[in-house]
């Protein structure tokens, strides 16, 4: 994997993971709103936790002298991007391929909701009930047969109808959240800042405080982020 690609994936881990525990302990509230228990691993362990930190920002560190700054973002956001939108092609392949399971070149509505199924046990949550056709056949099924072939696929991918997610931030929201982490606003984020901000993240997801983070953790503090969002706006 490429040194863009490496920056790109760890400015979302780290900004992401970073940007609400910048704030004041006595915002807490502010803080949990931007949480993202998508940023810790499984059972994350507090004490490992500032190495990794470390790790990640010396991938963005581009130039080396101890801080990461929006000039570096920018840079490693545009190169990901790039790349990223030459990948797309290959990522919705084997988009389709996970999803046409017995392998006949056209995906039915059945095969998306066992992969929507997989995905969800995958990450230890129970599906949501499906309410009729998925989103995926509304949007690529063009002749509406129950049936969604390469070409319909690649049609829809094409026109921007099917979205190919990857693991990226955008534009201004990067910036955003570069704001909140450089918490002595001096247009620069440290290591030392990275590292304080993501271990007070951890410690207003830690519920029962024994220093090893969850999965039933890390999703109770996306819950909360998302119902704070909900609330703030």
């Amino acid at each position: 994997m490429s040194k863009f690609v490496i920056g790109g994936l760890a400015l979302a881990a780290l900004f992401a993971g970073t940007a609400a525990a910048a704030r004041s302990s006595s915002a807490t509230s502010t803080a949990s709103s931007h949480a993202r228990g998508s940023f810790f691993t499984s059972n994350e362990n507090r004490s490992e936790l500032p190495a990794r930190i470390e790790k990640m920002f010396k991938q963005l560190d581009v130039n080396h002298d101890g801080f990461i700054t929006k000039d570096e973002i920018a840079s490693l956001q545009t190169n990901f991007d790039d790349r990223m939108s030459k990948n797309a092609p290959k990522r919705a392949a084997r988009m389709f391929d996970r999803m046409d399971t017995n392998h006949d070149g056209k995906i039915t509505q059945a095969e998306v909701e066992a992969a929507r199924a997989a995905r969800a046990a995958a990450k230890g949550k129970t599906p949501k009930a499906s309410r009729g056709a998925s989103s995926l056949f509304v949007k690529a099924d063009a002749n509406k047969d129950g049936t969604v072939t390469r070409a319909e696929f690649d049609a829809a991918v094409a026109s921007g109808k099917i979205k190919v997610r990857h693991a990226n931030m955008r534009g201004s929201a990067i910036v955003r959240l570069f704001d909140v982490a450089d918490a002595n606003k001096d247009g620069r984020v440290s290591l030392d800042e990275a590292q304080k901000a993501a271990l007070a993240q951890f410690d207003l997801a830690d519920a029962n405080h024994d220093g090893i983070l969850t999965p039933d953790e890390r999703r109770q503090a996306s819950k909360t982020a998302r119902a704070n969002r909900r609330q703030a706006s």
